[in-house]
């Protein structure tokens, strides 16, 4: 089941730590859906990303930037 968690209100770093707390609570096989405002938190949550494995989905929407990850369980 999807969640979606709008994290564009946030700027960096609160948004990297909100994010990590929305990696860190995925179940196998999860997918959120993490909305962030500002390129800032784009690099530092993609970053984050990357270092734990994740391949995410990426669009821009506007000034927003939504990335979709799933949680292969490993």
């Amino acid at each position: 089941m999807a969640k979606t968690f709008d994290l564009s209100g946030f700027i960096c770093p609160l948004s990297k730590i909100k994010a990590t707390e929305v990696l860190n609570n995925l179940a196998d096989g999860d997918t959120a859906t993490i909305i962030l405002g500002d390129s800032d938190s784009l690099k530092s949550v993609a970053q984050e990303l990357k270092a734990r494995g994740f391949m995410p989905n990426f669009k821009q929407e506007g000034e927003r930037f939504v990335l979709t990850v799933t949680s292969s369980g490993q």
